[in-house]
Parts: structure tokens; C-alpha cells; sequence
């Protein structure tokens, strides 16, 4: 077993859990206070699964890495490891209804904010520089979500959750199809 299948299994049972999580919300959509389906709430569960799928298909892209360190380790693990974080604040354990979004929304934006900083981080490490699109489409990210916290309010987190589903969707299918 190569390094790179070593680390792989343990970043496939956190995605995995993450995922199973995000999915086992998305079975009981969560209402709001005036019993509406919370828009918001379901987008993000959305955007979020996605969103993890495309990222542990591109971990695939690591198995080129010949020289694992300890600090390679635990950076993909901690920036997996967030998306299950993410899945536990939208969809909580041992909960029989997940919450509203407003009721989780600066939890959920403060760790997809660490999230997308990491995100920066983790495609240097992987590749050592960024496509000149992909760094403004993550700081974009961090900025709505900053954005979000400071504005509090439902139709923007609706608006937002349904541009992340947008914009991943389009990302993944662009990246995918021009390589």
C-alpha cells in the first residue's frame, strides 16, 4: 500500500461520515419558523455535498505526491475534516430536526471562511500555484460569507446559498471539462 492509499482511506471515511451526514439532513428537510422549507438551509446542505464530492474526487490529484510529510498529512485531513464539521453545524448529531439556518448561520460561515482559506492553502501545497480564476472565485466566497455574518439576514443567506450551489456546479463541470 502506497502512502498516498494509506491517507486516502482515512480521507474517505471522514468524506464519507460527512457525507452520510449532509445526506441524512437533507431526508428531513428543515422548516422555519412558519413551517416553509428553510431555502437556505437546504442550498447550503446542497452547495456543501457538492461541493465535497468534487473535492474528494480531487484528491485524487495527490497521488502524485512522492514525498508525504507529516504537515501534508494534516492539512488534507484538517480541510476534510471541515466539510464534516460543516455537515454536523447544518444537520446536528443526536437532533430530530436540524435547525434553521439562521439559527446556525455564523457557525456555518466562520468554518466555511476556514474552509475556503484552507482551500488556498491546500491547492498551493497540491500544486504550487493557482489558475488566475480560481483565487477571486474563493475570495468571493470568503467575502459573501463575511458578508453574511455581518448582515444577518435570511434572503441574502437564501441568495448566497443558491449562488454557491451555482458557482460550484459551473466550477466543477468548467474545471472537469477543460482539464
Amino acid at each position: 500500500m502506497s502512502q498516498f492509499e494509506f491517507i486516502f482511506v482515512l480521507i474517505s471515511i471522514i468524506a464519507g461520515l460527512a457525507l452520510a451526514q449532509l445526506l441524512s439532513g437533507m431526508s428531513r428537510p428543515p422548516r422555519n419558523s412558519n413551517g416553509q422549507i428553510d431555502i437556505a438551509h437546504v442550498a447550503f446542505s446542497a452547495a456543501t455535498t457538492l461541493l465535497l464530492i468534487v473535492v474528494w474526487w480531487a484528491t485524487f490529484r495527490w497521488q502524485a505526491l512522492e514525498n508525504w510529510t507529516f504537515t501534508k498529512f494534516f492539512l488534507l485531513c484538517g480541510y476534510v475534516s471541515l466539510f464534516y464539521v460543516m455537515a454536523v453545524i447544518l444537520n446536528p448529531l443526536r437532533s430530530t430536526e436540524p435547525p434553521e439556518f439562521k439559527l446556525v448561520r455564523t457557525k456555518f460561515y466562520s468554518v466555511y471562511i476556514f474552509y475556503s482559506v484552507l482551500e488556498i492553502l491546500v491547492i498551493h501545497v497540491r500544486d504550487g500555484e493557482f489558475s488566475s480564476l480560481y483565487l477571486p472565485m474563493v475570495v468571493h466566497q470568503i467575502v459573501l460569507s463575511l458578508l453574511g455574518i455581518y448582515l444577518r439576514r435570511d434572503r441574502f443567506d437564501q441568495i448566497y446559498a443558491l449562488w454557491l450551489v451555482l458557482i460550484n456546479t459551473s466550477w466543477a463541470f468548467l474545471a472537469r471539462l477543460t482539464g
